[in-house]
């Protein structure tokens, strides 16, 4: 699948939706719009059930149609998901629009202004979810250990960003870094997913490339440094920072002094063990790691934290863009990971550990659809305190604090 390619699915697609609706609407007359309550809304509701039907199945031939010559992968399932969520968005306002407007002119004026409001609804989603949530940064403090104050405890604020998954650099990824920057941070963690390589190599390293000398541009660093583990899409982390003042922990463990003494050790995981469901895979890496007073691993994915054999004083993880779609009095019907999705997003206590799981910088890109509602990208401002012997293990709380 090429971006033209898929223009021309779009396209097809479009197409053939608007004549499907002005089919339906069609079928609307006078003495439908005024049928018994029971009989209309079983009506509606069936035909808009059958009609969703038509739609999704001319999303799969128009990405087909699009691609008949293609000898490459054709994404169907992202495409047509994303096709889907373009008519919902921008065809079913039309459509409930028009049907508000032959009920009102068979003088059914409640039901024209529920069909109305609904269009309206739609509409507000579709700006929200496609142009204004995507671009918002909100940073988010969290705190992590004893009260702060207790003898001979230390602090350290740790900056944790994810997915930042973008084709290009631009003013939101910018942005992202000079805000994380602006809280002083003693450590940067980033956990996976920098470019997109959905759209071709020329893309993704291009982006790749962009993106470092952001970094260089921007003095991305902190006094303890910045790590980073691998992701799922994109060139490998090494490739991703070459060059770059980026360390990048890949089943492999660093130890740094703390500036109150102690030390500290960080464990990054690859795709794979950040996945990993067998304990002792992750003891035998968790002892081959430099002995430190204290331990936090970071890992792409935080399905590891059910295989951890071991507590410590914090994991770090993204991969689940918190859901990127969350629905009131629910949460994110999609969460990518097999933890209960409670962990999609925040920070939370896995057993004793406390884990926080990055809502991400930006979100799924290329082919797949490009949402978010009700669920921000995240800038992580996490305050680790650390005792001075030991460790004591506390979920900690979250508040949402100002640019």
């Amino acid at each position: 699948m090429t971006v033209e390619r898929l223009w021309v699915a779009i396209g097809l697609f479009h197409a053939g939706v608007l004549g499907l609706l002005t089919f339906f609407e069609r079928r609307w007359r006078a003495h439908r719009c005024g049928m018994t309550t029971r009989r209309w809304s079983t009506a509606l509701a069936s035909e808009v059930l059958a009609l969703a039907l038509l739609i999704y199945l001319m999303s799969l031939v128009a990405t087909l149609l699009a691609n008949r010559t293609w000898q490459g992968r054709i994404h169907v399932g992202p495409i047509s998901l994303r096709l889907l969520g373009q008519a919902l968005f921008i065809e079913g306002p039309m459509l409930a629009l028009g049907l508000a407007w032959r009920h009102r002119e068979a003088g059914q004026h409640a039901r024209a202004l529920g069909l109305a409001i609904g269009a309206f609804l739609l509409a507000a989603v579709h700006v929200d979810a496609y142009y204004i949530e995507p671009r918002m940064l909100v940073p988010r403090h969290y705190a992590v250990g004893p009260p702060p104050g207790t003898p001979g405890a230390q602090s350290i604020r740790i900056l944790h960003l994810s997915d930042i998954q973008t084709p290009s650099i631009g003013p939101h990824e910018e942005e992202a870094l000079r805000l994380g920057m602006s809280f002083q941070p003693d450590l940067i963690v980033l956990t996976g997913d920098y470019v997109q390589d959905a759209l071709g190599e020329p893309t993704e390293f291009q982006a790749a490339s962009d993106l470092r000398l952001l970094i260089a541009r921007l003095g991305f660093a902190a006094p303890l440094g910045v790590f980073a583990t691998e992701g799922d899409v994109g060139p490998p982390c090494a490739v991703v920072f070459a060059g770059a003042a980026v360390r990048c922990l890949a089943d492999q463990s660093a130890r740094v002094a703390l500036p109150g003494g102690g030390s500290l050790s960080i464990t990054g995981l690859t795709r794979g063990r950040g996945r990993e469901r067998d304990p002792k895979v992750l003891g035998r890496l968790l002892a081959a790691a430099p002995e430190a007073d204290h331990r936090i691993v970071i890992s792409h994915a935080p399905d590891f934290i059910s295989a951890m054999p071991v507590n410590v004083d914090l994991a770090l993880a993204g991969h689940t863009h918190g859901g990127q779609v969350v629905i009131p009095f629910f949460g994110p019907p999609r969460t990518a990971i097999r933890l209960p999705r409670r962990y999609a997003g925040g920070l939370n206590d896995y057993r004793g550990t406390p884990i926080h799981v990055s809502r991400g910088v930006g979100m799924e890109r290329g082919f797949d659809i490009p949402i978010r509602f009700l669920c921000p990208p995240e800038i992580g401002i996490i305050d680790l305190v650390l005792p001075k012997r030991g460790r004591t293990v506390s979920p900690g709380h979250e508040s949402t604090v100002g640019s």
